[in-house]
């Protein structure tokens, strides 16, 4: 879920040894602008913070209680061109009941030229776009969830009329607004899916500010958004 495209910087504590970075939410000028875009990895202060997020995402997952692989794999298909697919579990209390696409709406192999169309336009894997609608929405178009996130990569309404979105529930807005920040995410954490994933579903002020409070479901939903990714890069290979 996009929950907002503020920043309000990362906090947190290094490890022993380690010199502290100055806070980046003080408000004085050197730090305002600091990680507004993409992580400079030629500079020492954005090279140490990008390198601390990574290295707090690497210690959270490694002791994360995961969920089973395969436990949100089925063979209803929702993507065209692939006799299997990955999908999510069907009984999210996150979602309005239903699955698929509704009358009215594209099928599953116009949505995949959609989805294709926005890889190519913002460099984005087709295959974690997939993931993403699949652990998102279980690629229901008129998904809502309780905090009111919309439509099939779950777009909040503020994010979605900063993106231009006009209906979110349209597909084709929905899947173009949604890979164009998942792309700024990916190209802001210089390519890091961990780190790109957990901005997504937690926000990315909220990841940076302080990383180790990762939530359990931002965990789960990580795990659960590779292990699709990998699903759908088999299914794409051999179609």
């Amino acid at each position: 879920m996009i929950e907002k495209l503020t920043y309000t910087g990362p906090t947190g504590t290094l490890a022993p040894g380690s010199a502290a970075p100055p806070s980046l939410s003080d408000g004085s000028s050197p730090f305002q602008n600091i990680l507004t875009h993409e992580m400079n990895s030629s500079s020492s202060l954005e090279k140490m913070v990008l390198n601390f997020l990574i290295k707090t995402m690497e210690s959270i997952m490694s002791t994360t209680n995961q969920i089973d692989p395969w436990s949100s794999i089925s063979s209803i298909p929702f993507f065209g061109g692939a006799s299997f697919q990955a999908q999510p579990l069907l009984n999210s209390p996150r979602f309005e009941p239903g699955f698929g696409v509704s009358a009215g709406q594209p099928n599953g192999r116009e949505i995949d030229k959609i989805i294709q169309g926005a890889a190519d336009q913002y460099g984005v894997d087709p295959s974690l776009i997939k993931a993403v609608i699949a652990a998102e929405s279980s690629g229901n178009p008129r998904a809502v969830s309780p905090a009111g996130a919309q439509g099939l990569m779950q777009l909040m309404p503020k994010t979605a009329a900063d993106l231009g979105v006009t209906d979110p529930f349209d597909p084709a807005q929905n899947i173009m607004a949604g890979t164009r920040y998942l792309s700024r995410l990916l190209d802001r954490y210089q390519g890091n899916q961990k780190l790109a994933l957990a901005a997504y579903n937690w926000g990315m002020g909220n990841l940076e500010k302080n990383p180790s409070s990762l939530p359990q479901e931002t965990r789960n939903y990580i795990v659960r958004v590779e292990k699709e990714y990998q699903a759908y890069r088999i299914s794409s290979s051999t179609a």
